[in-house]
C-alpha cells in the first residue's frame, strides 16, 4: 500500500506543467528527467516545469528563477560592443548571452549566428545580379538624429545609401546603372500580400530592388519564450513625391521557423508592409505643409502629426538631424515637395514555440533605382512570457 501510495505522488508531481490540476499524467518512475525537457534532475532547478531550465530566459518580473543559475530575475538585456560583425549587431538589438550554462557546458545564447543578407536573381539577358549589404549602409550608432537607443546605448541602423548622409535624398546609387532583378519578390521571396504592397499596381514579375541592407539573424528560441518583441522606426526621402505610388522603398521583418514561413512581422494595421504609404507613416509635417508644395500630394499630410511627433497620439521619435527632416525642395518636374518623413518609433510583437529555431531577417532596400534613399532604426529585442496579442502598434513611450 505504501509503495502504490508513493507511485502515485510521483504521478501527481510529475504532470507535463508542474500544476497537479491540470495536463496529462506521465509515469515518472525511476525517470531522471521528470518534465522531459532534456536537462536531468540535477542539472534542473524545477524538473516539474518544462519551461524552467538553464536554456530558459529569467524574465525580470515573474519571482522565479527562470534559467537555474542560482538568481531570481536577473536577465542579461544589454550587451554592446564594438566591432562591426552581424554578431555585434545582434548585441547592439539587445539579443544577449545569458549566465547558465547549457548541457553543452557553454552560456545559453539566443543567436546561434548572424550575417549580412542578399537578394540575388535573374536580369535582363539571363544575367545574375546581386545586391549585398555593403558596411557603408549599416551603423551601430547611440541616434539617429534626436532618435535614441530605445534600451541600452546603442540601436542598429541599416539604410539604402550611405548611413547618416545629410542629405539621403541626393546620395547616389551603390549599384551598377544597369542592376535588374526581373522579379524581386520571387527572389526574396516575399508572400503576395507583400508582394502587392511593394509593386502597388505595377506589371507582375516587374519588381526590381537593389541598395540591399539586411541583418539575417539564427535564433534559439528560449524554452519559456512564447513571443519576440522589438521596436522600430522607419525613414524614407522617397515622402512625399512618391506617396500612393507604386515601386516604394520598404523595410521587411521575415521570419521563418516551425509557424512561420517568410511571414513579414512588421505591417501596418491593415497588414500592409512598412513604406511611404503605410498607415504608420505619420512623422511629417503637419498638412497643409509649406506654401507651394504640389497639390497632388498634398492628401499625403493628412495623417501627419508634425515632425518631432506627438505624445498625445503616441507618435514618438523626430525627423530632427535624420537628413530626412521634410524640408520643400524642388522635384526635377519643376514641383516642389516635402522631401522626407518617417514612422516614428514602433513595436512589433509576434508569437514564437518555446525551443524553435528561427531565422529572422531584417531588411531596408531601395525598389525600381538607387535614388532618394531610406533607412531603418531597430533596438530593444526581448523575450516575452506570453503569445502575442497583437502585431505593430504604437509604444506607451
Amino acid at each position: 500500500m505504501r509503495a502504490a501510495l508513493v507511485a502515485l505522488l510521483v504521478l501527481v508531481a510529475c504532470k507535463s506543467n508542474g500544476n497537479p490540476d491540470s495536463g496529462p499524467f506521465r509515469d515518472c518512475t525511476n525517470k531522471t528527467d521528470c518534465d522531459e525537457d532534456g536537462y536531468l534532475k540535477t542539472d534542473d532547478c524545477n524538473d516539474e516545469n518544462p519551461e524552467i531550465n538553464p536554456e530558459a530566459y529569467d524574465f525580470p518580473t515573474d519571482k522565479f528563477d527562470n534559467d537555474c543559475d542560482g538568481v531570481i530575475d536577473n536577465p542579461v538585456i544589454n550587451c554592446e560592443t564594438t566591432g562591426m560583425m552581424p554578431i555585434d549587431f545582434a548585441r547592439a538589438a539587445d539579443l544577449c548571452p545569458q549566465r547558465s550554462k547549457t548541457k553543452l557546458a557553454v552560456v545559453f545564447d539566443p543567436v546561434a549566428r548572424a550575417e549580412w543578407g542578399q537578394v540575388k536573381g535573374y536580369g535582363p539577358g539571363q544575367r545574375i545580379w546581386i545586391s549585398d549589404t555593403k558596411t557603408v549602409q549599416v551603423a551601430i550608432a547611440p541616434s539617429l538624429g534626436s532618435n535614441a537607443a530605445r534600451s541600452g546605448k546603442t540601436l542598429v541602423g541599416l539604410a539604402t545609401g550611405p548611413w547618416g548622409s545629410a542629405d539621403p535624398r541626393n546620395t547616389m546609387p551603390l549599384e551598377d546603372p544597369l542592376f535588374h532583378i526581373n522579379d524581386a519578390c520571387k527572389d526574396i521571396p516575399l508572400v503576395p500580400e507583400d508582394c502587392a504592397v511593394l509593386s502597388n499596381g505595377a506589371p507582375a514579375g516587374g519588381v526590381s530592388v537593389q541598395d540591399w541592407a539586411e541583418l539575417k539573424l539564427f535564433l534559439n528560441v528560449p524554452s519559456n519564450a512564447h513571443a519576440l518583441a522589438f521596436d522600430f522606426a522607419f525613414f524614407s526621402s522617397e515622402f512625399n513625391q512618391y506617396w500612393n505610388a507604386s515601386l516604394n522603398d520598404a523595410f521587411f521583418v521575415l521570419v521563418t521557423s516551425k509557424t512561420f514561413a517568410g511571414k513579414n512581422v512588421a505591417v501596418d494595421g491593415n497588414g500592409k508592409a512598412v513604406t511611404v504609404n503605410s498607415g504608420f507613416f505619420q512623422l511629417c509635417p503637419k498638412y497643409p505643409g509649406a506654401a507651394n508644395l504640389s497639390p497632388e500630394k498634398l492628401p499625403a499630410l493628412m495623417p501627419c502629426v508634425g515632425v518631432d511627433g506627438d505624445m498625445s497620439q503616441s507618435v514618438f521619435g523626430s525627423l530632427g538631424g535624420t537628413g530626412y527632416d521634410g524640408a520643400p525642395v524642388m522635384g526635377s518636374n519643376g514641383n516642389f515637395y516635402l522631401y522626407g518623413g518617417g514612422g516614428g518609433w514602433l513595436t512589433s510583437h509576434f508569437t514564437v514555440t518555446p525551443g524553435d529555431q528561427m531565422i529572422v531577417r531584417i531588411i531596408v532596400h531601395d525598389t525600381f533605382d538607387g535614388y532618394k534613399d531610406s533607412a531603418a532604426l531597430v533596438d530593444a529585442m526581448h523575450w516575452e512570457p506570453t503569445p502575442a496579442s497583437g502585431g505593430v502598434a504604437r509604444p506607451p513611450r
